[in-house]
């Protein structure tokens, strides 16, 4: 029943996507696509209000100046900006293909964009328009519904040849070998015979076999270009031999409803990388030294898919990369890292500008890494790097103590930067007195500078002290204990003290001493919110930025009144922004990018975007 409503679902969506038409231009085993949604695009910003926005009367501006006034506006192009435009990659052994497709409305439009010495070069074929740039290896074709750009990029060539090939000293070396002859043969004879002096002479090359090699390599370059021609042909016409991508399950699955603004798909890694092998291997095949084996292994049946969303509060990009069993399990190690709770009670989020949290397990990364890299050679055909690598990682393993380093770090962090703060800095330089003598002279300055708390957990605590206490009798005075049991570093390579403490099986280093101070002490004034907690216990690794705060702390007071202006508009319309990076679930792993915009002067998040660009531009 539930293969039966998948089947169901997907054959739905199959008839929603073909409506727009160009995607049935796509193979079914394409290795990549892209689209970009038109209509959802010009629904949310109209092409009237790009037009009349800063920078989209620049771009009217320049396409008035390149098309001498023949284009003046978007509508003159003849795309239609409601279908959907696509790029989309094929690969083999021999070639990687990139394609675009752009929708007409009237190619009228499009060829008003081309100077007359381009047109020159178009070849008409029924409704059909073309032209080719052989040395990009380029085809354009259009007709009046659509454009397609085709542009293949050789994976190897075994056609390279220099005039070098045939030097000057073969050349030299055949003369002498002439001159010995007559010597041996006069001698012989006992023939008398005037001597035979020969000058030194420009050097000469084989020009004919050289004129031969340019004409053959120039009859492959035709040939090569009338196969692009009826590979375009073919495309521009869908005439597939396996059908569309409509036709491929995995596609279709991913790309969902379509209501995402762009969509970005890559079918399966281990193809792509196969098919670039040929160049890798200087031609040697694709599976020359056994590559090809091991990155089946690692990347067959890996696949990536990325939406892009505008919406009206916020903007998104959701990626989910979805793996084969071998790499799920050692992606999982290594990310099953559990975040110290005791990191909350360390800060407040009202006096804070952000954050960054990564929360990875050093023991699963020391037990997972060398099973991997013994799994990535076991396929290479080299016996000694085969041999030795499988060898190496065991002994790797056996020299490190997995459990031991991860009482050292236990691999979770949390970086929470605290204030941007104008600070007096002391500095030494030098000047020259009235006798041009060189003087040592320290002066202050002003330098606007972060505040910082980093938490790593370690239940090393004895060692902890023990280093540290090290370092306080051997650094000279640039590590000092102070009676809190902190620790602070300061030398004259640093802007400010670095200050360093244990607690609670958490090593702290902190800009501020008052707060380790604090902390250290039970009185630490601490707040963070459940939205915060989730966001940085239940994610692999999370960045959150509060971009009001950041904004509204940079310094205005020696700036321009039109700087001023600028930087308080970006403050007041600078909301948060979170990239977030979940854990292992079902063999994939996804990402998410927000960036939150502002309730008030914006319609939707994609006109934010015109909008700041309309505020910042001169």
């Amino acid at each position: 029943m539930k293969k039966i409503l998948l089947l169901t679902y997907l054959f739905c969506i199959a008839l929603t996507i073909n409506a727009q038409d160009l995607v049935s231009k796509i193979p079914k085993d394409a290795k990549a696509v892209v689209s970009i949604k038109g209509k959802n695009v010009t629904d949310l910003v109209s092409v009237s209000e790009f037009e009349n926005s800063k920078i989209g009367k620049l771009f009217l501006k320049e396409m008035r100046n390149e098309t001498d006034g023949r284009v003046s506006n978007l509508n003159e192009l003849g795309i239609d900006l409601n279908r959907d435009f696509y790029y989309f990659m094929t690969s083999d052994s021999l070639s990687l293909k990139h394609h675009v497709l752009v929708p007409f409305k009237d190619k009228t439009g499009f060829e008003k964009l081309m100077p007359e010495r381009q047109k020159k070069k178009i070849i008409t074929d029924g409704d059909l328009s073309y032209f080719v740039d052989t040395y990009d290896s380029m085809i354009t074709m259009w007709n009046n519904n659509m454009l397609l750009m085709v542009v293949s990029q050789e994976t190897y060539n075994n056609d390279y040849y220099s005039y070098n090939d045939y030097s000057v000293e073969e050349v030299a070396e055949e003369v002498v070998l002439e001159e010995e002859e007559v010597e041996v043969e006069s001698t012989e004879s006992e023939i008398e015979v005037e001597e035979t002096v020969i000058e030194p002479s420009e050097p000469t090359y084989n020009n004919d076999y050289y004129e031969n090699l340019r004409k053959d390599r120039e009859a492959k370059k035709l040939l090569a270009d009338k196969a692009l021609v009826t590979y375009a042909k073919s495309t521009i016409k869908g005439n597939h031999t396996n059908g569309s991508i409509l036709k491929n399950t995995k596609y279709v699955k991913a790309i969902g409803n379509g209501k995402d603004e762009a969509v970005a798909w890559i079918g399966d890694f281990s193809s792509i990388y196969s098919d670039m092998l040929q160049n890798l291997s200087y031609g040697m095949g694709p599976n020359y030294l056994g590559l090809y084996d091991s990155f089946q292994s690692f990347y067959s049946d890996m696949s990536l898919t990325s939406k892009l969303n505008f919406e009206k509060s916020q903007a998104s990009l959701k990626t989910r990369y979805t793996m084969n069993n071998d790499m799920a399990k050692y992606t999982e190690a290594m990310y099953n890292g559990k975040m110290n709770s005791n990191f909350f009670k360390y800060f407040n989020e009202d006096k804070m500008l952000g954050y960054f949290a990564v929360n990875i397990s050093t023991k699963g990364v020391l037990e997972a890494y060398p099973e991997m890299m013994s799994k990535m050679f076991e396929g290479y055909n080299d016996d000694e790097v085969a041999a030795f690598v499988p060898i190496g990682m065991k002994i790797l393993s056996l020299l490190i103590d997995e459990e031991g380093a991860a009482q050292l770090l236990r691999g979770d962090m949390l970086f929470v930067l605290t204030e941007m703060k104008e600070r007096e800095l002391t500095y030494t330089t030098y000047e020259y007195d009235e006798n041009y003598e060189r003087e040592e002279v320290t002066k202050t300055k002003k330098e606007t500078l972060p505040g910082f708390l980093m938490m790593l957990t370690s239940s090393e605590g004895d060692l902890f002290h023990k280093l540290m206490n090290i370092a306080v009798k051997e650094s000279r005075g640039e590590v000092t204990l102070s009676t809190n049991g902190i620790y602070q570093l300061t030398t004259s390579d640093l802007p400010l003290t670095i200050n360093v403490a244990y607690k609670d099986n958490a090593i702290l280093i902190g800009s501020s001493f008052e707060d380790l101070v604090a902390i250290k002490t039970g009185k630490f004034n601490s707040k963070v919110s459940g939205k915060h907690k989730s966001l940085i216990k239940k994610n692999s690794s999370a960045i959150y930025v509060n971009g009001h705060e950041i904004a509204s702390t940079f310094p205005r007071e020696m700036m321009p009144n039109a700087v001023k202006e600028k930087i308080d508009f970006i403050s007041q319309n600078t909301e948060d922004v979170i990239f977030k990076t979940g854990k292992i679930k079902n063999n994939a792993m996804e990402g998410e990018m927000i960036l939150n915009v502002p309730e008030k002067g914006h319609n939707n998040s994609l006109a934010y975007f015109l909008n700041m660009i309309n505020a910042l531009m001169d």
